[in-house]
């Protein structure tokens, strides 16, 4: 896999491996019905037997991380892309593209496609063929039971932790007078709001739902009404039908409710573990 930074601006881990479970999965996409994108005309088969699949995602992770650590990531488009890649037989190659210019990158042919968060309105949606990908969520707050916070205007003031990954919620966070502090990764964002060092973590309720479940998460589960909902979806140029109904293909084995009800399970199991691990160590210090 290889990266390329353009000027402008993890889950999924699935190998479907070779010839054979690709006939498998396009047997099985046939037998569901289940049309995730009106496509219109189907354009023929992408090959990318010569080049890679250019994906573009509007974050990238750093190549290290504090003491070596691995961290789950904020959301899942790093692992559709992984897995987009596996289904179409293709070499990946993220490209750094940020979410306003989306339109433009594919018009560019810059990428082939990109995995993005759209909203019911958002214009992308009416300028390129976006494939849904099953999953959807609106922006919530990680608090302390003992001190929350009522209501989403009183964020003015206060300390609230949020990802690099989490540009939507960085931008909320700011528009509501926020004093923003930007972390890595979701652990380390709501570790702080157990440690009493941010006031609240902000994340897609989507995730935070199966954390609160958790006992070991009852005190710090107050949270908010989510807001601001968005889609997760790939959206691919107009003028390739073709890869838009490959695309499709590739997601619907995906994308079924349960299936991403245990990606939202195993996301929290994970993030859990690694609160508790960095807690441990900073204790040990």
């Amino acid at each position: 896999m290889s990266l390329i930074l353009l000027p402008r601006r993890s889950a999924f881990r699935l190998l479907l491996g070779g010839v054979a479970l690709a006939f498998l999965v396009a047997a099985a996409l046939v037998a569901a019905g289940f049309a995730v994108v009106s496509a219109g005309a189907r354009g023929p088969a992408p090959d990318f037997s010569s080049r890679p699949l250019r994906v573009g995602v509007g974050w990238l992770p750093p190549p290290d991380t504090p003491d070596m650590r691995l961290y789950v990531e904020e959301g899942f488009e790093l692992d559709l892309a992984a897995a987009l890649a596996s289904a179409l037989a293709a070499e990946l190659r993220l490209v750094l593209v940020a979410p306003e210019a989306a339109e433009q990158a594919l018009k560019a042919g810059e990428v082939d496609l990109v995995v993005t968060r759209a909203g019911a309105e958002d214009p992308l949606r009416r300028r390129a063929r976006v494939v849904e990908t099953g999953f959807s969520s609106g922006l919530s707050l990680a608090m302390r039971a003992d001190r929350p916070l009522t209501a989403w205007s009183r964020l003015q003031g206060r300390t609230v932790c949020v990802t690099e990954a989490n540009a939507h919620g960085l931008a909320l966070a700011v528009r509501l007078g926020a004093q923003v502090r930007v972390l890595r990764a979701p652990a380390q964002a709501l570790m702080l709001v157990r440690t009493g060092e941010c006031d609240a973590a902000l994340h897609d309720r989507a995730l935070l739902d199966p954390l609160f479940g958790r006992m070991s998460w009852q005190k710090f589960s107050a949270t908010l009404p989510p807001v601001e909902p968005t889609d997760l979806v790939v959206a691919v140029a107009p003028d390739d039908p073709g890869l838009a109904a490959a695309v499709e293909g590739a997601l619907r084995p995906l994308s079924s409710p349960q299936t991403w009800q245990a990606r939202r399970e195993k996301w929290a199991a994970t993030v859990s573990f690694e609160v508790y691990r960095d807690q441990v160590a900073a204790d040990c210090h």
